[in-house]
């Protein structure tokens, strides 16, 4: 059995990209194929994923597969140390574990978001991403050598289930805009659904494209899971919209879960869409590498606007002028999350670095 989990890290920000990341997994178990047949394996089968939640030590830092958001505190990240180092270190895990060979997140970036990496090497405040030693100055890169991820190694591969790989997709501010602002009337939670159930689709076709190396049937099923956002519970439309070829059915649309089935090339595909889906270990992991590539793409965005903000002070500009004029230590660049009452605060400070540089606020502030 196939398994796929999805998550997303930057929904509600106003500032940054939205994130959404997903991870395959598989199972290969004849008789657990057809015992879950008809059951959901978040349910029927969570303590099978135990071995890769449980803490464990690398190097200096215990970690462990959760919520990201128990996971990541922003003001105590950096480039050496704090939230950020963390997430590193649990990517570099799953690096390890899901067999790549690429040494840094430089040069793995271009295969954890194909679809984008050109787009966002275009965006000033993003491009870092897309260049090795500008990256390398904004964050720790190599990866957490394998020798010190040897025991969450070993514990995760106690597991049924082996990581395959990760795979992402990092939406800017202006392809958002384009997104919500059509004249459909779509909404950054139509965004959302599009996007993870496109994820989804990309990963089937990595599932089908390894049939010619893999003598499995082609009737493996496959499980989709998602954590469930905005209230939103009907989900039929957009899957039936990707996989148009084979109808969808019903399964459940609770309060709590909305479930479906349907088919491609001959597979049996269930998607789950979860209130809290990310207290499911694969979907948990897939918030953490969401959370750790906008993390990564903030830091880039800081970056890049310190610098302009420090051009524009040196230049005298009145909005500059006017910052570093201020009292309880106004006068210091201070970074953002992204999230809209501080992003109003960091426009505000931006603001003459905005104008000398002819920013679209288009490009760079989410409409919604």
């Amino acid at each position: 059995m196939w398994l796929i989990a999805i998550d997303e890290a930057g929904y509600g920000p106003k500032l940054g990209p939205l994130v959404v990341a997903g991870t395959l997994w598989r199972r290969v178990d004849a008789a657990f194929d057809v015992a879950m047949s008809d059951r959901s394996i978040d349910a029927a089968d969570p303590d099978a994923f135990a071995p890769i939640a449980a803490p464990v030590r690398v190097q200096a830092t215990t970690i462990r597969v959760d919520d990201s958001k128990q996971i990541f505190r922003s003001r105590s990240s950096g480039k050496n140390g704090g939230s950020l180092a963390t997430l590193h270190r649990i990517v570099s895990v799953a690096h390890h574990a899901s067999g790549r060979t690429e040494p840094d997140l430089a040069r793995r970036i271009a295969t954890l978001i194909p679809d984008d990496i050109a787009r966002i090497a275009a965006v000033p405040w993003l491009a870092s991403l897309a260049s090795s030693p500008r990256l390398q100055e904004l964050v720790e890169t190599a990866w957490t050598p394998k020798t010190d991820c040897g025991e969450a190694i070993n514990r995760w591969a106690k597991s049924p289930w082996r990581l395959i790989d990760v795979r992402a997709r990092m939406i800017d501010a202006a392809h958002f805009n384009r997104f919500c602002g059509a004249a459909d009337g779509a909404n950054k939670s139509d965004l959302l659904g599009e996007t993870s159930i496109g994820l989804a689709a990309d990963w089937l076709a990595t599932i089908e494209s390894q049939r010619a190396d893999d003598p499995s049937p082609t009737s493996e099923p496959v499980q989709v899971y998602f954590d469930r956002h905005g209230g939103r519970r009907y989900y039929a439309g957009p899957i039936q919209q990707q996989f148009g070829e084979t109808p969808v059915r019903v399964i459940a649309e609770s309060a709590r879960q909305s479930v479906y089935e349907t088919g491609s090339a001959g597979r049996t595909m269930r998607m789950h869409f979860s209130v809290k889906g990310d207290r499911f270990v694969p979907v948990a992991l897939s918030s953490l590498h969401a959370k750790y590539l906008r993390e990564v793409a903030m830091a880039s965005l800081n970056d890049y606007f310190r610098k302009r903000w420090e051009a524009a002070s040196s230049d005298g500009l009145p909005a500059a002028r006017s910052a570093s004029n201020g009292t309880q230590n106004d006068s210091a660049f201070k970074p953002t999350a992204g999230y809209p009452t501080d992003a109003d605060r960091f426009l505000t400070m931006i603001a003459a670095a905005i104008k000398a540089d002819k920013i679209s606020m288009d490009d760079l502030v989410r409409c919604r």
